[in-house]
């Protein structure tokens, strides 16, 4: 009796699971499923660039992907540091423990910023990858590229190949900290790469961390790291999801963020700026792009079509 009670109780709980499957194929989560696609108000203004403000840009609404704004998004220019949003991508696929000390070489140093640490100095691969993201440092984003077991020509070609998957069909990367000019790519390829990365916690985390700490060993020297996104670190309005900023002289000030309001519930937007004159100037671009995204959109039902999400 207590076998056939068993075998009828199994049999009751699949066929359950059963119609529960089938209910999610015919109805299926309309919040997961679809998304607004934003609609232009009919009395909104275009955005108004001043002259020189940037070389491109564009903004997307991150949950339907509708581009909201774009000014010259093809044109081919360098990404800078922005480029370790790649790099972190392909170590994120082939990185060691966390918690594993690893050392600094001295075949890491290529300029630019850097963390302040000897040739030899042991690091836990947390720290290398959040100095990378959060201290923009150049010396230690080439020692997590070594690390990889790729070589750094592999660990290059694993970017470009990333980069394909993610149809950034006009980038080229040919190092992984965005120091060179050769690196190549476009506003609109760097709105595919910010969803992609920000859509990981890893990356997001580091990317969305005002003031990171750690201690270097053996001599447990302390080091803190300010975030060089100062939407992130200084603008009391926008919160910011995930961001990385650049800059090289050929370039000049690029941002990538994910961003939605502080104290109001808006829709998330990627907004990617290039070659702004200043870094606050990119700063003040970015945010006034979403500030008129905002304003210049409607994201009710009544005024978008519902779109299922891709």
């Amino acid at each position: 009796m207590k076998v056939q009670r068993a075998v009828r109780w199994r049999s009751t709980a699949i066929l359950c699971g059963l119609i529960f499957c089938a209910a999610g194929l015919f109805y299926p989560d309309q919040r997961a499923q679809a998304a607004i696609t934003p609609a232009l108000k009919t009395n909104a203004a275009m955005y108004s660039r001043a002259d020189g403000e940037f070389v491109s840009a564009i903004v997307l609404d991150s949950a339907s992907g509708k581009v909201l704004y774009s000014y010259q998004a093809e044109k081919k220019w360098p990404p800078a540091s922005i480029t370790k949003l790649m790099s972190a991508l392909v170590t994120l696929d082939h990185h060691q423990a966390w918690d594993k000390l690893v050392a600094v070489s001295a075949q890491d140093e290529v300029g630019g910023a850097r963390l302040n640490v000897k040739p030899g100095t042991k690091v836990k691969v947390r720290d290398l990858f959040y100095s990378s993201l959060v201290g923009s440092a150049n010396n230690t984003t080439m020692t997590l590229a070594r690390l990889s077991g790729l070589g750094m020509t592999g660990f290059v070609k694993q970017m470009n190949q990333k980069a394909k998957e993610l149809k950034m069909t006009d980038t080229v990367f040919t190092e992984p900290t965005g120091i060179m000019e050769t690196n190549l790519t476009t506003a609109s390829d760097l709105a595919k790469l910010a969803e992609a990365a920000f859509s990981q916690y890893t990356i997001r985390r580091a990317a969305s961390t005002m003031s990171y700490r750690f201690y270097e060993q053996p001599k447990w020297l302390l080091h803190t790291l300010t975030n060089t996104n100062h939407l992130l670190t200084r603008d009391p309005d926008i919160y910011v999801i995930g961001g990385k900023t650049g800059y090289i002289d050929e370039a000049m000030y690029n941002l990538a963020v994910k961003v939605k309001l502080m104290k109001k519930t808006v829709p998330v937007l990627t907004i990617v700026v290039m070659g702004a004159p200043t870094k606050e100037a990119s700063f003040a671009s970015t945010k006034a792009l979403a500030l008129w995204a905002w304003n210049a959109y409607d994201w009710s039902p009544s005024a978008a079509r519902i779109s299922l999400a891709r």
